[in-house]
């Protein structure tokens, strides 16, 4: 047997298997962790190079684990071959240069020290692949205001490519269908929800979205000039979480649309008896709308500036004082007669009565004016102002998925979408109402002045993580009232503060 001498001390021998045995580790549980994570068929460059990676390190640690048992052998017996004393004498000579096991120590801390700072450093690249926004339809039409949008971020994110995933017209089964995508054992489709205001309690209570990661926000987009009270939308008002939920993309405060002859209405009862909103009664959405603002217009407080339900003394009940009753009483005279239908898109309906020259105002949203606009419906004399009372706030929030995989980089379309800039083409090419100052500041639509202090003095529908349910309940209790000479249910106080909270109207 070769006596060349093939001593290393203990400490080398122990050092040397630890180093060993680290990138076995590691590859096995990085790879591990990206093979797993990969969809079984992926659609992208970006997702075969993981998989493709994952592999490769999941073969490594294969060959690593062979490589340990021969590795042991040689440094915890005397090598009986050539290639083991070799071997050995090649960590000698390390060892030598070393000298101390207190140098190789702090050589292996230090290079643990440099990997922990290089894991640390934020790594600004967006993760690549299509990015699918669930939406319902879009209100801006030919001008395609939100598709210009679209296509100046594929242009300059050509590996990030947005898709829409379109949702039906009607509001109660798109708010199912993203339910239904973003619950836990959804179909996680989508990276980006556009979202109706009154559903961000529930998504936020239920963990279907994540927080905007202020971390990755730009100064320039830190310096917010979203309105103060459509920025609250994008917060925790029902909970105790922190920070922003989402981004506000647009929102919405009823306008009233006139012929300009004679004086303006200062009241509801000065324009809504005989307005084009009273040309059908329709079981949807629109009248929880109307409801609530005719009982804001007649001073009573069902919901707070706060989008809190004012309920009775032991909680047990929504409170309608008075002047919220009389306001039921006026309603129901307005829509004396007429029955509710299902199928009509309320809206749309009062578009048609005021183009027809059937009534002479008409409350609705900002989306609305491009339609009267048109040569086919131009009305020369169209005045657009506020509504002489409070109107419900309304929007479209964009918020990330909690299951998506590419958090960056949807936070950063959703950051491009509602920037000043977008903000502002929204609103010049499709009507929307702007979240952002800056987009009052340099729109050239005639009544940007009144649709700002629209939106500013809006009130919140109630905020609960039950909105849907609540919503439906309240519809049903009005339907009555109109019928009833605005006298509701004896226990519709009591259902509507039950389904609010989370309970059946039954208990």
């Amino acid at each position: 047997m070769n006596d060349r001498k093939t001593a290393l001390r203990m400490p080398y021998r122990i050092l040397v298997i630890t180093a060993a045995v680290v990138p076995v580790v590691l590859s096995t549980a990085v790879g591990s962790v990206l093979v797993n994570d990969a969809p079984v068929f992926p659609d992208n460059a970006g997702e075969w190079g993981k998989l493709c990676l994952g592999a490769a390190l999941l073969v490594f640690a294969a060959f690593g684990l062979t490589f340990l048992g021969w590795l042991a052998g040689v440094l915890l017996r005397r090598p009986e071959n050539e290639d083991g004393l070799r071997f050995l004498e090649l960590l000698n000579r390390m060892g030598v240069v070393f000298k101390k096991p207190s140098r190789v120590i702090a050589t292996l801390v230090a290079l643990a020290v440099l990997a922990m700072i290089a894991w640390l450093v934020p790594d600004d690249g967006l993760e690549p692949g299509v990015l699918r926004i669930m939406s319902a339809r879009d209100e801006s039409g030919a001008a395609n205001a939100r598709g210009i949008l679209v296509q100046q971020w594929n242009q300059a994110h050509p590996d990030n490519k947005v898709e829409f995933i379109g949702l039906g017209t009607e509001p109660d089964s798109q708010h199912a269908r993203m339910v239904d995508d973003a619950r836990e054992a959804g179909a996680h489709e989508a990276d980006v929800y556009v979202l109706d205001v009154v559903y961000m309690p529930e998504f936020i209570g239920n963990g279907y979205i994540r927080p905007i990661d202020e971390s990755r926000r730009s100064p320039k987009e830190k310096g917010d000039d979203f309105l103060d009270n459509v920025l609250n939308t994008c917060k925790d008002m029902s909970g105790t979480r922190d920070g922003l939920w989402a981004l506000p993309w647009n929102t919405d405060a009823g306008l009233l649309y006139r012929r300009s002859e004679g004086r303006g209405p200062t009241s509801w009862n000065d324009y809504f008896p005989g307005s084009a909103n009273v040309a059908r009664l329709v079981n949807s959405e629109s009248l929880t709308v109307t409801a609530l603002e005719a009982i804001w217009a007649h001073d009573g407080e069902v919901v707070n500036r706060d989008g809190q339900l004012v309920l009775t003394p032991d909680k047990s009940a929504v409170d309608f004082d008075q002047d919220a009753r009389d306001a039921l009483k006026d309603l129901a005279d307005a829509y004396r007669g007429k029955d509710p239908e299902d199928s009509v898109d309320s809206e749309t309906a009062a578009l048609q009565a005021f183009v027809s020259g059937r009534a002479g105002v008409m409350r609705n949203w900002p989306v609305a004016y491009e339609k009267l606009v048109k040569p086919v419906n131009r009305i020369p004399s169209l005045e657009v102002t506020q509504l002489p009372h409070e109107s419900v706030l309304g929007g479209q929030n964009l918020a990330v998925s909690a299951w998506t995989r590419k958090p960056r980089a949807a936070q950063e379309l959703i950051e491009f979408l509602t920037s000043p800039s977008s903000e502002l083409i929204l609103f010049e090419v499709g009507g929307f109402a702007p979240t952002r100052d800056y987009a009052y500041t340099y729109a050239t639509r005639p009544y940007r002045d009144e649709l700002r202090a629209a939106v500013v003095k809006a009130r919140l529908r109630p905020v609960t993580p039950h909105y849907t349910d609540f919503s439906a309940t309240f519809r049903e209790g009005i339907l009555y009232a109109i019928n009833n000479k605005g006298r509701y249910p004896a226990d519709f106080p009591r259902k509507l503060a039950s389904v609010a909270a989370g309970g059946s109207p039954d208990n």
